[in-house]
Parts: structure tokens; C-alpha cells; sequence
């Protein structure tokens, strides 16, 4: 299957590449009947990509990716990356089990499974409406209950402070790095926004400045909310709607569930 470049077409999957062709509609009887079994697609269900954002929040931290001279720090022989995450293990478990019940409300009822989401039925798109609105809100009443009360920013200081004790540790006596006893969100939010109106940048810091390893975790860790309710307000749901190639349904007849399936399995 190929992603046709043609304006003039809806495009199915237009992030994934193809190297194969299908014929273009050449006449108008084609692009009629093409345009027909659309409209009865259209009658029957939808193909939607399930898109859930915000939840996994983490940095990477690895100290070959930046020109920090070699007196400067000490990489041990066995030195690998680190990767954090802004929540413990236990709380991503149940922020995934959210998820899973989420996606178990495809069944074979309601939907089909293709390769890149699902074909919702036109019967249940109300209810799934409704479905992502509650569970939505389940999540984010949820997560305000386990994380409130300054636990979140608990959590991100922790989650800071893991790579700022790796450079810490790994520090020659030769740098000229100050590192401070503690971290603290107004000293990060304040550092955050000095870097941000100046411009700087993971690649424009300068290791030589003393507080290089903050600065560092700083920017690491700006994509990631220093307070609960911006972390919630990050938290969607979406269904995005994915569309399909005219051309594929020009030789063809669409009028059950069936034939949708048989179609999109031959893709």
C-alpha cells in the first residue's frame, strides 16, 4: 500500500510510507461509486486512533551526549544512561490499568481492531463519547487525590534530584561546579525561567559555569509540569478520526460491516 500525495484524496495512515501503488480514479462512474461507499462507510462506523497523553512523564540523562571535558567528570567502565521517572512504579501501574480499561471498551460488539485503532460502529459513537468523558474524569480524580497535598512536586523533586546526585557523584574535584545542598521548585521554576528568556539551551550551557549540573537538570526536566494542576490540564483523551484513499474503494462494494473488514484487511 502506498501513501498517495494527492490532495484531492482523503488519506488513510498518512504517517506510514508505502512503496507499493494502487490505480487512480480515471472516471467519473469511479469516483462516484468511490464516493458512495464512503458516504456508506461513513453510515456505518468510523476508524478511530485511540491517543492518550500526558500520563508518562520521564528524562533521560546520559553524560556522553554532552562535551563535558574529561577531567571535569568520571564515567565509570560500566556507565550507562539513566532514566527516571516522575512517578514510583506502583502509581504507573495503576495509571496503566486506566489505560487498559480505557481501550477494553473496543469490544467485538462495538468495533473491529485494524492495524493502527479501531473501526467504532455509528450506534456507539455517543456512548463512546460519554465513556472518555467519565473515565477521563475518574483519572483525574484519581490522580488529584494521590498527588495532591504537594505530593506531586514531592515526586518531580525526587525525580530531579536523581540526576543531579548522578552528576554529583560523578564529578572530578577538578570541575569547577558548586552544587547545592538541596533542590527546592521555586529555585528550579525561577532557573527555568531565566533559561527560557534567555534563550539557553541543553547545547548552548556551558560546562565550565559552576552551576552547569543544575542548569542541565533544569532543562532535562522543562517538559515535564512543576505543579499538579498543570499535570492534569496535560492529561487528554483523543479520538483522532483517520480517513481513507478514495482509490481504494473505487472497485469495490461497501455495505456491511463485513466488507469494511475484508477491506481493511486487504490493505
Amino acid at each position: 500500500m502506498a501513501d498517495r500525495r494527492d490532495d484531492r484524496q482523503l488519506s488513510m495512515f498518512p504517517e506510514v510510507p508505502g512503496t507499493g501503488s494502487i490505480p487512480s480514479i480515471s472516471t467519473m462512474p469511479a469516483f462516484e461509486k468511490a464516493l458512495g461507499n464512503l458516504i456508506k462507510m461513513s453510515d456505518l462506523g468510523a476508524f478511530i486512533q485511540l491517543n492518550i497523553q500526558g500520563l508518562e512523564k520521564s528524562f533521560s540523562l546520559n553524560l556522553k551526549d554532552y562535551t563535558i571535558p574529561d577531567d571535569f567528570i568520571k564515567l565509570p567502565s560500566n556507565y550507562s544512561p539513566l532514566n527516571v521517572h516522575l512517578f514510583p512504579q506502583q502509581l504507573r501501574n495503576r495509571i496503566k490499568k486506566e489505560v487498559y480499561d480505557i481501550k477494553a471498551f473496543f469490544t467485538r460488539g462495538n468495533s473491529f481492531k485494524t492495524s493502527f485503532g479501531y473501526f467504532l460502529f455509528r450506534s456507539h459513537f455517543n456512548e463512546w463519547k460519554e465513556f472518555i468523558q467519565v473515565h477521563r474524569q475518574t483519572l483525574i480524580e484519581y490522580l488529584s487525590e494521590k498527588l495532591g497535598k504537594g505530593r506531586y512536586g514531592k515526586y518531580y523533586i525526587e525525580m530531579a534530584n536523581e540526576g543531579y546526585k548522578l552528576i554529583q557523584t560523578l564529578a572530578d574535584i577538578t570541575a569547577p561546579w558548586e552544587f547545592r545542598p538541596s533542590l527546592l521548585l521555586k529555585d528550579i521554576e525561577a532557573e527555568r525561567k531565566s533559561l527560557a528568556e534567555m534563550g539557553v539551551t541543553i547545547q548552548s550551557l556551558k560546562t565550565t559555569e559552576i552551576d552547569y549540573p543544575f542548569q542541565l537538570i533544569v532543562l532535562k526536566t522543562a517538559h515535564i509540569p512543576m505543579v499538579l494542576h498543570q499535570f492534569l490540564n496535560q492529561i487528554q483523551i483523543l479520538s483522532v478520526f483517520k480517513s481513507i484513499h478514495l482509490d481504494y474503494l473505487s472497485d469495490r462494494e461497501i455495505n456491511t460491516i463485513e466488507d469494511i473488514r475484508r477491506l481493511v484487511e486487504g490493505l
